[in-house]
């Protein structure tokens, strides 16, 4: 290829890339307030409707790219942090990170898991979960775990994702007490001590906040 034909097609490649994530900055925005039309995003993106359909096939295609590049900044934010060595203490303190994320970012939270007409199961959300049940297989392969890894990564997925949802929606202070009543339950329900080492007193029973175990990394 011609050294001119080059560039011209890095210059479209890179126009349709700006393109693209115009469109999905707007959708997002659209989204957090509440609604997304294509007509209302063609005027905040500043493009047409075939352009659009060119890029993602139609809205559902769209808002589950949304969601899914929600999915992705979420596990990225995991992933850069370094979890507790016992599976069991990760396993507490992945609990605390995916609490402190969506009080952190409520619109993103909200499009992850309350979009009614979204595709649910986007490459990067699977990743996530997947990322959870690595964490039980973990201690079911330290032999800590009393059930089966796929129930205990659903139990774990709907405590941790209940408790957010209800904090998010200011029913009651992330201090409270509850939740880390709920995650030391939870978790004193799914494992076992290890070998030889007599219980140790549960996370929160001095009253502290859902941070106790983020906060040590």
């Amino acid at each position: 290829m011609a050294p001119r034909a080059a560039a011209l097609a890095r210059s479209r490649d890179a126009e349709s890339e700006s393109t693209r994530r115009a469109i999905l900055a707007a959708a997002e925005d659209l989204l957090a307030e509440g609604d997304l039309s294509i007509r209302q995003l063609c005027a905040r993106a500043g493009v047409t409707p075939p352009t659009i359909y060119h890029h993602f096939g139609d809205k559902a295609a769209l808002v589950a790219r949304v969601i899914d590049d929600c999915f992705a900044v979420f596990d990225r934010a995991l992933a850069r942090r370094r979890p507790p060595a016992d599976p069991v203490e990760a396993l507490a303190w992945a609990f605390d990170c995916y609490l402190e994320y969506g009080l952190a970012h409520p619109a993103h939270y909200r499009l992850m898991f309350q979009q009614r007409d979204a595709r649910r199961h986007t490459p990067a959300g699977l990743a996530s979960y997947d990322r959870l049940r690595r964490m039980l297989a973990a201690i079911a392969a330290a032999g800590r775990l009393r059930v089966p890894v796929e129930e205990a990564t659903r139990a774990c997925w709907c405590a941790a994702h209940g408790v957010t949802s209800l904090l998010a929606g200011g029913y009651f202070s992330a201090q409270d007490s509850a939740v880390a009543l709920l995650r030391d339950g939870l978790i004193a329900q799914l494992t076992t001590a290890p070998a030889g080492r007599r219980a140790r007193r549960p996370r929160g029973q001095k009253g502290n906040g859902p941070w106790h175990v983020a906060n040590r990394s």
